[in-house]
C-alpha cells in the first residue's frame, strides 16, 4: 500500500506541473496575456507541487500534506468561482483588474496609462478552450481535483490505521 500512497503523491504532483505548465505555455508561447486574477489562481497549484514535493522529504506527514493539499485546492476553487462571476458580471472587479480613466484626461495621461497597464480586465475572456474560459475550466478542475484529493486521503488514511 505504501507503494500505492508514492504513486498517489506523483499523480499529484504531475497533474499540478501541467496545469502551470498549460498556463505558462499559453502565457509565453500563444501569447495570451493574463489578467491579475489568473496570475493570482497560479497560486495553489505552486502550493500543491510544493506540498506534494514534501511528501518525498517527509512521507510520514502524508495525512498532513494531504489536508493542506485540500485545503489549497479548495481556495483555488473559489477564487476561480471569483473570476468566473467577475467574468459573468456577477460580482465587480478588483481595482487590480481594471484601469480608472477620468472623463478629463489628456491624450499623455492616457497614452502612458494604457502602456503602463499590462494585464487586462479580469472580465475579458483572451481565451476560451471547448468554449469555456480559462477561469471556469480552472473552476471546475479545481472541483474535481478536490473530490480527488479527499478520496485519495480517504484511502491514505485508511492505510494509516
Amino acid at each position: 500500500m505504501k507503494n500505492k500512497i508514492y504513486k498517489y503523491f506523483i499523480y499529484i504532483f504531475v497533474i499540478n506541473f501541467l496545469v502551470i505548465s498549460s498556463a505558462l505555455f499559453i502565457e509565453y508561447i500563444l501569447k495570451v496575456k493574463p489578467c491579475a486574477l489568473c496570475i493570482y489562481e497560479r497560486y495553489p497549484y505552486y502550493l500543491i507541487l510544493l506540498f506534494s514535493a514534501l511528501f518525498f522529504l517527509k512521507n510520514n506527514w502524508k495525512n498532513e500534506l494531504m489536508i493542506l493539499i485540500i485545503i489549497t485546492s479548495v481556495v483555488s476553487f473559489f477564487l476561480a468561482g471569483y473570476h468566473v462571476g467577475i467574468e459573468y458580471g456577477l460580482i465587480n472587479e478588483l481595482s487590480s483588474c481594471k484601469t480608472e480613466v477620468g472623463k478629463n484626461i489628456s491624450k499623455d495621461i492616457l497614452l502612458k496609462e494604457l502602456q503602463s497597464k499590462l494585464a487586462p480586465s479580469c472580465k475579458e475572456v483572451g481565451f476560451k478552450l471547448f468554449g469555456l474560459s480559462l477561469a471556469s475550466i480552472n473552476m471546475i478542475m479545481s472541483l474535481i481535483l478536490t473530490i480527488l484529493y479527499y478520496k485519495i486521503f480517504s484511502w491514505t488514511k485508511k492505510t494509516s490505521k
